[in-house]
């Protein structure tokens, strides 16, 4: 059975949002959303001390929650700027399948003697680009069946790029391990859409491999509204290394799980992935202070309800809205 071919239509658009934080919303047509945001960014390491009864080795975690981050964000053309500096707290955070996906973890302990504090800088810069492959052949390497082609990709992708440089290692030359995780969300036809994971080729389906999930509201690639891929490998200071990758459950929440590493103080890490929208096409980025957004929402949805007194209150926080928007454009 041939597999089936899903193209991205140029006659329609969706709206595309960033938040005060690193994330994208999608909104389709008839209320769907598709939604990618930075959750968090751990380091650990394994550390040998002398105790006494020999050399112990010990497993250092630290993290950042990156929606509680001072980010500078900034946009130019069809691209917006995500920037910060932050440092690394320890942190017992260890989503479900932490351990069996990625390493063995054991509880982080405090070393005597240690003073370890890592600083990170993480640049995250989405764009609309229309120079990516035109078009990828999407399977399911458990399923042969489960496949589609997707063309006209270039008028319907964003492209993620992924800068990490740990900035400070108090402890030099010591091998250490990066996490990135981002929080996956999709609303489709009033449920929580599913996400499949596939492998992919380009150009003839012969070079250019792909991994990746589908995002639908089944379990068929060829349903997809959305498609989020990258290349099997990233760089460090330069060199190329695999990518691993995991899919992380906790309290409900959908993770997805990047895994780098580094090796001293200075090392960069640049990573950049995709995100497709199947049958619609992508004209603009807008950056929406959520807090001001869902506040003008809101009152224009419950505008019926607002008496002549209140509607002078309702129309400052419009002009301020306004303004808002202005200053940032």
């Amino acid at each position: 059975m041939l597999p089936a071919s899903v193209a991205a239509s140029p006659g329609n658009s969706v709206s595309i949002s960033t938040g005060s934080s690193p994330s994208v919303t999608i909104g389709l047509p008839h209320g769907d959303q598709l939604n990618l945001s930075y959750s968090y960014l751990l380091l650990y390491a394994e550390v040998e001390s002398n105790g006494l009864f020999g050399m112990f080795e010990h497993t250092i975690l630290f993290g950042a929650d990156l929606k509680n981050v001072n980010w500078n964000i900034s946009i130019k053309d069809d691209t917006t700027y995500f920037n910060a500096s932050f440092p690394l707290a320890p942190t017992t955070l260890r989503p479900m399948g932490f351990n069996e996906s990625l390493t063995n973890l054991t509880i982080p302990r405090n070393l005597p003697g240690f003073n370890i504090t890592p600083e990170a800088k993480l640049s995250v810069q989405i764009s609309i680009d229309k120079d990516v492959s035109s078009s990828i052949y999407a399977y399911n390497a458990t399923d042969s069946r489960n496949a589609a082609n997707f063309t006209n990709l270039t008028i319907s992708t964003l492209r993620i790029d992924n800068y990490i440089t740990i900035s400070k290692m108090p402890i030099s030359a010591i091998p250490y391990n990066i996490v990135l995780l981002q929080n996956l969300n999709a609303t489709l036809n009033g449920t929580r859409g599913n996400f499949i994971g596939f492998n992919a080729n380009a150009k003839n389906f012969q070079d250019n491999q792909f991994d990746g999930f589908a995002i639908g509201s089944s379990d068929m690639i060829d349903h997809s509204k959305g498609l989020f891929w990258w290349y099997p490998n990233y760089t460090s200071n330069g060199q190329n290394y695999p990518l691993h990758y995991s899919f992380l459950r906790t309290y409900g929440a959908l993770y997805l799980v990047f895994q780098y590493h580094g090796i001293s103080s200075g090392t960069t890490i640049v990573q950049d992935p995709y995100f497709s929208v199947i049958n619609e096409t992508i004209n603009g980025l807008k950056i929406i202070n959520q807090q001001i957004h869902i506040a003008y929402e809101i009152l224009l949805h419950n505008i019926e309800l607002v008496s002549t007194g209140s509607i002078i209150g309702f129309l400052l926080v419009g002009v301020a809205y306004t303004s808002y928007r202005l200053k940032r454009f």
